[in-house]
């Protein structure tokens, strides 16, 4: 976490966050300049390859271009892991199917290696991919760490994909499983059994499932997600941490 990002810890904020990219342009509008001047900060939830629509070589040219802004900006982007760009410096047969381009691919996330995080933090809310459960954080045994957040981000650093991988504790083939990691798990299970550091977060914001409408605002047991992944991967979300959102129980 930046000293930026500290210092913004606990004062009202308004976080720019873009989900799940796919090699899509849409998130190009939030570097417009009358649209940085709105925001505090800027978050990328993962998924920057792996288009249905959008092919090689833009898609790689779109994730360089990230990797600018986030260069242009340190202090004021997130650029998080997500599980199709995992795949590729990982397990390479869980999320992704672009084989041909898949060593240039793997290039140029790893080079750019140093500017992903696995999870942040803004104003009480966590941020990561697809949401952090207690029972994941406990089999690793990071629940006992001083600091989880930088625990997981700092096993992401050192190299230790595997953890965020799919397997091999997932029960469900979908993620949604209490046991699946930050790039997996779906809103269900993440509801059912979210860390909160025993109530010392507020929510969670993540992206990963497709869902309408979008943003959704869940509720379970007290706990609260954002959910921002939309079907066409278009969504940007202008998350303002003083606002009143009208919460569904799921």
């Amino acid at each position: 976490m930046s000293d930026k990002q500290k210092s913004c810890y606990n004062l009202l904020m308004k976080i720019t966050v873009i989900p799940d990219v796919h090699g899509t342009h849409h998130w190009e509008k939030a570097f417009e300049p009358e649209e940085l001047a709105k925001t505090d900060a800027i978050v990328f939830l993962g998924d920057y390859v792996d288009s249905w629509d959008n092919r090689q070589p833009d898609q790689m040219e779109n994730l360089q271009a990230i990797f600018e802004a986030k260069k242009k900006y340190p202090d004021k982007v997130t650029v998080l892991m997500g599980n199709h760009d995992l795949s590729y410096i990982s397990d390479p047969y869980v999320s992704d199917h672009q084989w041909d381009y898949a060593t240039e691919i793997w290039s140029i996330i790893n080079y750019n290696i140093e500017l992903f995080d696995m999870v942040t933090e803004f104003d009480g809310w966590l941020f990561s991919h697809a949401g952090i459960t207690k029972t994941w954080l406990s089999i690793y045994g990071i629940d006992k760490a001083t600091d989880v957040l930088a625990e997981i981000n700092g096993i992401f650093h050192a190299g230790r994909y595997k953890i965020f991988d799919f397997g091999p504790y997932c029960t469900n083939s979908y993620g949604d499983s209490i046991y699946s990691p930050p790039t997996w798990v779906r809103p269900r299970s993440l509801l059912s059994d979210m860390w909160t550091a025993d109530g010392k977060y507020k929510g969670q914001v993540v992206g990963h499932t497709e869902i309408r409408p979008n943003p959704c605002f869940l509720t379970k047991n007290g706990n609260r997600a954002i959910i921002v992944d939309s079907p066409e991967h278009d969504c940007i979300f202008h998350f303002d941490t003083e606002a009143e959102y009208t919460w569904k129980e799921m």
